[in-house]
């Protein structure tokens, strides 16, 4: 099945925000280059496979409805929920802040 990939604010800031922090702090900008088309590899890879990943019960309880995530890079990942045949991406963020 392919689903349709929906983008919640937070995500559309979280974006923002990481090619900021690579393109402006870092100054790697191959390393925000990898960094995206591994992001663009992992929504690919969601928008076919949305419903593989597990239902993570932790995110569940803190966002109050299904949540499931996905690992990318070293230390990111993707937050979505999936409702029929939308996915919404909720966050993308560092592991280390997905707090329960």
């Amino acid at each position: 099945m392919r689903y349709t990939l929906r983008y919640k604010s937070k995500a559309y800031s979280d974006i923002a925000k990481l090619r900021d922090f690579i393109h402006k702090q870092c100054a790697a900008p191959l390393t925000a280059k990898r960094q995206f088309e591994s992001l663009d590899k992992h929504l690919l890879w969601i928008s076919e496979h949305a419903e593989l990943p597990g239902i993570d019960v932790e995110l569940s309880i803190k966002y109050g409805q299904i949540m499931r995530n996905v690992s990318f890079g070293k230390k990111m990942a993707i937050l979505y929920s999936i409702e029929g045949d939308i996915v919404y991406i909720h966050r993308i963020m560092p592991q280390s802040m997905i707090i329960f």
